[in-house]
């Protein structure tokens, strides 16, 4: 899928700009049949896939499906260098522009969240930093009106009404960061 293909390599350029880390950054959707239970890959499975890619691969999975275990509101998984969330389809067919909208919205903001556990986890911080600040903004974001950062096809940052492509939690506001 070319949007998230795209999105792969927003977030490569993303942890260089918002967290000087050079890391690449890979991600696939799972070639899963929703509700076909014994069709699904345990976490076993792609922790060994992830380790075959590589330490200096950020990699994340996304599935159709929620992860069976998860302590975060975005209904993802993360673990070294390994992220895993559901990843939200739209309801009906939508143009190209509402389509890239709606995985922005939905999905793009998700995985900057599961993402920016990981990193401050890499960088040192504690638990409460790492796992507690990421979460005490993403509710800022949903509940107190902090808006999200938009980015455009460049990576340049445009407000919410322009057209954009990624969306992200606003990393400044991670106090430990």
């Amino acid at each position: 899928m070319g949007y998230v293909h795209s999105m792969a390599r927003f977030y490569q350029w993303w942890l260089k700009h918002q967290f000087n880390m050079n890391l690449k950054v890979e991600c696939d959707i799972l070639p899963v049949i929703p509700g076909k239970i014994f069709d699904r890959m345990s976490i076993g499975y792609l922790i060994r896939d992830h380790n075959q890619r590589g330490k200096g691969i950020y990699h994340f999975y996304l599935s159709y499906s929620k992860p069976i275990w998860t302590d975060c509101p975005i209904e993802g998984y993360t673990a070294e260098n390994f992220g895993l969330m559901l990843w939200k389809r739209p309801a009906s067919s939508l143009s190209d522009e509402l389509r890239v909208k709606f995985f922005a919205d939905s999905n793009c903001a998700a995985v900057s969240h599961l993402i920016s556990h990981e990193i401050l986890r890499m960088k040192g911080k504690a638990k409460r930093e790492y796992f507690g600040e990421v979460h005490r903004v993403w509710n800022d974001h949903l509940h107190l009106r902090l808006p999200f950062i938009y980015f455009n096809d460049s990576y340049r940052v445009v407000s919410k009404e322009s057209l954009y492509r990624f969306v992200t939690l606003d990393i400044r506001q991670v106090h430990s960061q």
